[in-house]
């Protein structure tokens, strides 16, 4: 959604409304990874994983990596 002051613009005829943007940004455009099989997957299945829980549980390298950041994190003002 932009406002394009310099010229006018033609060829953007489309004028989505926030349901149909919603679907463009959650659904169509992006990549789903499944967690379980290591697999490209379209969104119904993250959703199925997310609502029952069927998600490997994180290694112990994921739990480093969090906290890690969450050291950086409490210095983000040094850099902000």
């Amino acid at each position: 959604m932009t406002d394009d002051r310099a010229m006018p613009l033609t060829r953007r005829v489309a004028t989505p409304d926030v349901i149909a943007l919603a679907h463009a940004v959650l659904i169509e455009y992006p990549g789903y990874f499944d967690p379980k099989t290591k697999l490209p997957c379209p969104v119904e299945i993250v959703v199925e994983r997310l609502a029952t829980g069927d998600i490997p549980k994180a290694g112990a390298l994921n739990r480093i990596f969090a906290k890690l950041q969450g050291v950086f994190a409490s210095y983000a003002h040094l850099w902000r």
